[in-house]
C-alpha cells in the first residue's frame, strides 16, 4: 500500500472527453474483429500453423477493446459534475441499456435456437439467460446493467473520496476480478451468472474515472506504447505456448494480466492521440451501439457462407477486411433503423439524445463525449 501513500488527495484538473467518441468507434471495430476471428482461433488451434499464429496475433491485439469500453463508461458515469440523483440516472439507463437488453436477448435466443443450434436439444435458453451471457456479445449489456445499479454508490468515491481512496478501491476491485477469473478459468471454480457477471469488471469501471484526466508526457507516451506492445506480445506467446490443453483460453480473458496491462495502456494512449480531429469517427460513433447489437446477425451467416479460413491470406481477410464490412453494413442498418420512432428504443435511442446530430464544428477541446450511450 506504500505507493498509494504518494498519491495526492485531490482529483486531477478535468480534461476534454472529446477523445472518447472516436476511441469507442475504433474499439467497436476491434470487438467485431474478435468475434470474426474467435472461431478461427479455436478451430485452427490443433495444427498451430501460420494461419493460427496470424489469427492469434490479431485476436490478442484487439483484446483491449472491451475493457476500454468499460473504462470509458465509468469515466463518464462517475463524473461528480453529472450530479448525484440516482433516480434520474437510473431512469435514463432503462432507455439506454434496459430496453435493448430485453429485446436483443429475445432476438439472439431465437437466432441461436433456430439458426446456430437447430438440432441441439441440450441448449436451454433459460439457463443461458441466467448465466448473464445468452449470446457472444450480450454479456456486455448484463455487465453494464449491474454496474449501472451500483453507479450512484460508486459515484460517492469521486464526489467525496480522496484520489488515493479512488485508486485503492479501483485496484482492489481489479485484483479481486483478476483472481476470480483466474480461479474460474484455470481451476474451474465457480462461474459468473446474471447476478454476478458485472462484479469482475467493476475495477475497470472505477479506474476509468481514476485515469480519465491523466495526461501523458512524451516519455509517458513511449512507455505506454511499450507496455501495450509488450502486453500484446505476452498474450500471443502465452496463448500459443502456455501450459494446458487449450492454452488460448485464459490469456485472452479480459482480466488476464496481459489484457489488463494492454487495456490500461490503450486507454491512456487513446486519450493522448484522439483529442483532435477524427471528424469521420465522431460521425460514426452514434451508430456504434447498433454495430455492437447487430453484427453477429450479419457475421455468422456471412462467415458460414465463406467458410473458416485455413490460410494466412484467408485469416487476414477475416481479421481486417471482413470486420470493416460487417461494421459498415450494421452502421447503415442502424442509421436507417433509428429513424423509425417505434424502433429507436431497441437501439438505446429512446431518450432525448439525437443520434443524427453532426459533430460540433468548434474545436474538439470544447466538445464532450456523449455520456448517456453505452456500447461495446
Amino acid at each position: 500500500m506504500a505507493p498509494l501513500d504518494r498519491i495526492g488527495s485531490e482529483n486531477l484538473p478535468p480534461t476534454s472527453t472529446a477523445w472518447m467518441n472516436p476511441a469507442r468507434a475504433i474499439a467497436i471495430v476491434a470487438v467485431v474483429a474478435i468475434h470474426s476471428l474467435g472461431t478461427v482461433v479455436e478451430e485452427n488451434y490443433a495444427t498451430m500453423g501460420p494461419d493460427w499464429w496470424v489469427a492469434n496475433g490479431f485476436d490478442s491485439a484487439a483484446r483491449w477493446s472491451v475493457p476500454v469500453f468499460i473504462m470509458i463508461s465509468g469515466a463518464l458515469a462517475l463524473d461528480p459534475a453529472r450530479g448525484n440523483k440516482p433516480r434520474r440516472f437510473l431512469s435514463k439507463r432503462v432507455w439506454r441499456i434496459g430496453i435493448p437488453l430485453v429485446f436483443w436477448t429475445a432476438v439472439y435466443v431465437v437466432f441461436r435456437r433456430f439458426y446456430l443450434l437447430p438440432t441441439d436439444d441440450g441448449w436451454n435458453p433459460g439457463i443461458a439467460i441466467l448465466t448473464g451471457s445468452p449470446f457472444v456479445q450480450l454479456y456486455f449489456l448484463y455487465v453494464l446493467a449491474g454496474l449501472t445499479l451500483l453507479t450512484p454508490f460508486f459515484r460517492l468515491l469521486s464526489v467525496h473520496g480522496s484520489r488515493r481512496l479512488q485508486w485503492g478501491t479501483g485496484l482492489i476491485f481489479l485484483g479481486i476480478g483478476m483472481l476470480d477469473q483466474w480461479a474460474s478459468i484455470v481451476f474451474d471454480v465457480g462461474e459468473a451468472n446474471i447476478a454476478t457477471r458485472f462484479l469482475p469488471m467493476a475495477g475497470f469501471y472505477i479506474l476509468g474515472w481514476v485515469l480519465r484526466d491523466v495526461v501523458l508526457s512524451s516519455r509517458g507516451v513511449v512507455l505506454a506504447w511499450l507496455a501495450l506492445a509488450g502486453a500484446i506480445a505476452m498474450t500471443i506467446v502465452w496463448a500459443g505456448l502456455g501450459p494446458g490443453e487449450k492454452p488460448w483460453v485464459f490469456p485472452y480473458e479480459y482480466l488476464s494480466p496481459g489484457v489488463v496491462i494492454a487495456s490500461s495502456a490503450a486507454y491512456l494512449l487513446l486519450h493522448h492521440h484522439m483529442n483532435n480531429g477524427f471528424r469521420l469517427l465522431h460521425w460514426f460513433y452514434p451508430y456504434s451501439f447498433g454495430v455492437f447489437l447487430l453484427h453477429p446477425l450479419v457475421l455468422y451467416p456471412l462467415r458460414n457462407m465463406m467458410g473458416l479460413p485455413t490460410t494466412v491470406p484467408g485469416v487476414l481477410l477475416h481479421a481486417i477486411a471482413m470486420p470493416i464490412v460487417y461494421t459498415v453494413i450494421c452502421a447503415v442498418i442502424t442509421w436507417l433503423a433509428v429513424k423509425i420512432p417505434g424502433v429507436r428504443a431497441v437501439f438505446g435511442e429512446g431518450g432525448p439524445r439525437n443520434p443524427h446530430s453532426k459533430p460540433n464544428p468548434r474545436p474538439n477541446r470544447a466538445r464532450k463525449a456523449d455520456p448517456d450511450t453505452a456500447s461495446a
